[in-house]
């Protein structure tokens, strides 16, 4: 059995991404989206950018005390995110009536990106180079 120090709690920080991201992969298995329909065109792109730009922004934060370099820190936290975009548009292909779009993972992607800038916008820097 492993022996697991619970007096270091970054775990915990990594707790509010994993939900949200279990939250997001709950939506996609439902045949139908819990969101109501909305009568405007490509709207559902506007509900993927939020989505996944929350989803972007815990994992920023949850990466936060790691002492790694900022942007690289920013770098992974969008690549996670959008490959859990691309991984949630391929789930959807097995589930019933719900159909993958390549245009939903480009705005789960942008979303990442405007959190990952929004966060590094907001984040003080440690050295003139942002490293």
């Amino acid at each position: 059995m492993p022996n697991i120090n619970y007096s270091n709690t970054s775990w915990l920080r990594w707790s509010p991404a994993i939900l949200w991201a279990a939250l997001i992969f709950l939506a996609s298995s439902r045949p139908v989206s819990p969101i109501p329909y909305i009568p405007i065109p490509h709207a559902d792109k506007g509900i993927h950018f939020i989505e996944f730009a929350v989803l972007c922004y815990l994992i920023c934060w949850a990466r936060e005390p790691s002492g790694r370099g900022i942007k690289k820190s920013l770098l992974l936290a969008v690549l996670l995110t959008s490959a859990y975009g691309a991984l949630d548009e391929y789930h959807q292909s097995y589930t019933p009536e719900r159909l993958p779009e390549i245009g939903d993972w480009m705005a789960d992607t942008f979303g990442a990106v405007a959190a990952g800038l929004l966060w590094l916008k907001r984040r003080p820097t440690s050295s003139p180079s942002g490293e």
